[in-house]
């Protein structure tokens, strides 16, 4: 146990997941004579979808993690179990499984006691914040833990609480960054480029969205209203940018701007296509859903090179994108709105469009020299 113990202080090294390091937590004490045949480990999360998280541990399968959606705490399955007892009131439970009148007091119980368990431990997990998670532990040994393994179990409760402190603190700072900044720009972050100019330069196929009569839907609608109805219009539109291999980098108000990078493991034919197969895709979802009826996205697309990083001042800072492709996908939006044009592209792409283009208007650009070409597709 002391071995064990050390280890845990000493973070868990080399171990690099929450995986791994709960298998070796639950191995090792099984390996120095405390019974465990089931490990559970319950956390809450900052996610914009995810109420928390649970990786179990059993000898045979290993470490396998669940997630719980938003709602999860006032539906029943949650509330009527040990954790909220063991969270809220930071006290351990304990329940002898083979005892029938402990088998009514929370649904888990019964459920273990059916799968053959016999003694049950939960364990508030308290960071330093006083913020409590949980872990619970349960055997199938006929004679359940015995003081002795119990007192095993209570050693590595504080341990353990600080691992899974750090753990959800990286886990949260990784969902917060990806979320208000996107995949790229939060792993850019965490990566340590938190300086202005810190950044990298970027091949990537230029999404452009907005609303289509969005300022007369604003004008007539209250905030909360169209609070919500840009939420269901994103809902359907956004993951099919994600399923086809793009990002995100920001919401603009009643739009988004998307990016397909190339290079690397795809061409810019590839990346074209894709991203044009997601505005066709996000389209036909819109108009079957009943938000659809209300509401409909223009497009632009565009190829390019531009520098995505830190742009800012004193101690506020944004990472954002800039470069020539980026303004050119701004003014291709712009001059569909002004040509009542619902999805263009330029005259660098149109030949790797997923369907076939046509060629619509020449016009102007601000900042740039001769007339633009449009195309429809």
């Amino acid at each position: 146990m002391e071995s064990l113990v050390n280890w845990m202080i000493d973070g868990a090294r080399p171990s690099a997941s929450a995986h791994t390091i709960i298998d070796g937590i639950c191995r090792r004490l099984v390996a120095a004579g405390v019974p465990i045949d089931r490990f559970a480990l319950f956390i809450n999360t900052l996610h914009p979808n995810v109420a928390a998280r649970r990786f179990t541990w059993t000898a045979a399968d290993g470490v396998k993690m669940g997630e719980g959606a938003i709602g999860l705490f006032s539906e029943d399955q949650y509330i009527r179990n040990p954790l909220p007892t063991v969270t809220a009131g930071q006290v351990t439970i304990r329940r002898r499984l083979t005892d029938p009148d402990a088998l009514a007091e929370f649904i888990i119980l019964g459920e273990l006691r059916a799968e053959g368990f016999t003694d049950y431990l939960a364990q508030p997990l308290i960071f330093t914040t006083g913020e409590t998670h949980a872990a619970t532990f349960s055997t199938k040994d006929p004679d359940g833990f015995s003081e002795p393994q119990i007192e095993a179990l209570e050693r590595v409760q504080k341990p353990l609480a600080r691992l899974v402190e750090v753990y959800l603190l990286r886990l949260n700072a990784a969902s917060i960054l990806s979320t208000y900044v996107g995949r790229g720009g939060g792993e850019q972050i965490l990566q340590g480029r938190v300086h202005r100019g810190d950044g990298e330069e970027i091949d990537a196929v230029i999404l452009f969205t907005d609303l289509i009569g969005f300022t007369e839907l604003s004008n007539r609608l209250s905030g909360p209203q169209i609070v919500t109805m840009l939420n269901d219009a994103f809902d359907i539109v956004v993951p099919p940018v994600e399923a086809h291999g793009g990002e995100i980098l920001k919401f603009l108000g009643d739009g988004f701007f998307a990016i397909f990078p190339f290079g690397k493991s795809m061409r810019l034919e590839e990346a074209t296509k894709a991203a044009s197969e997601t505005v066709l895709e996000g389209e036909a979802r819109l108009a079957e859903s009943r938000v659809g009826e209300t509401v409909a996205f223009r497009s632009a697309l565009h190829a390019g090179r531009f520098h995505y990083g830190n742009v800012g001042g004193a101690n506020r800072l944004d990472f954002t994108a800039i470069g020539r492709p980026v303004n050119y996908a701004a003014r291709l939006l712009a001059a569909a709105s002004a040509l009542s044009l619902r999805r263009v592209a330029s005259a660098d792409i149109a030949g790797f469009l997923c369907t076939s283009p046509e060629l619509v208007a020449e016009v102007p650009f601000k900042g740039f020299e001769g007339p633009q070409k449009i195309y429809v597709y």
